[in-house]
């Protein structure tokens, strides 16, 4: 709906068929989501359910995380159980960002670029640099030490 399509494996394709999805917008990307209508005579539910939750199958406990960011690629190679955490490290670029990589602020005391990264609930200072590509490489390599394979990289 909305223009918006999902992309899906072959083998998944009939059997999504039998439902009708639709985008649901969550802030400035959306998913592929079903409503489902049920409870009691006085006591009307509604249930969203997930397109990348229904081909993957997760535990309750678990997030399906897309790997490439795109939440309507739906692909099995693009879908993988995570836990929370693991998920938020793969997030793209806040709204706020005015330096145009992840990891990467404006440091006015200093008068240069910060690198840095959460990792644990906590700030890891990667270091200053004058040149923001130096600091959006120094967080590419904290990333990829601290986030291993759910790294969300700074691309030049």
């Amino acid at each position: 709906t909305q223009g918006k399509f999902a992309m899906v494996d072959d083998e998944d394709y009939e059997w999504l068929s039998k439902w009708k999805w639709c985008y649901q917008r969550r802030g400035s990307d959306g998913y592929a989501m079903r409503g489902v209508r049920g409870g009691c005579k006085n006591k009307k539910t509604y249930t969203t359910i997930y397109m990348h939750r229904t081909i993957l199958c997760p535990t309750a406990s678990q997030q399906t995380d897309h790997t490439n960011g795109n939440r309507l690629d739906n692909r099995k190679e693009n879908l993988r159980a995570c836990t929370r955490a693991e998920n938020l490290r793969n997030r793209g670029l806040r709204k706020d960002n005015k330096s145009g990589f992840k990891g990467v602020y404006w440091h006015k005391g200093e008068a240069r670029w910060c690198a840095h990264i959460k990792v644990n609930y906590k700030d890891i200072f990667l270091g200053y640099f004058y040149d923001k590509i130096d600091a959006a490489k120094a967080y590419n390599s904290g990333a990829l030490q601290h986030n291993k394979e759910f790294s969300r990289l700074n691309y030049f």
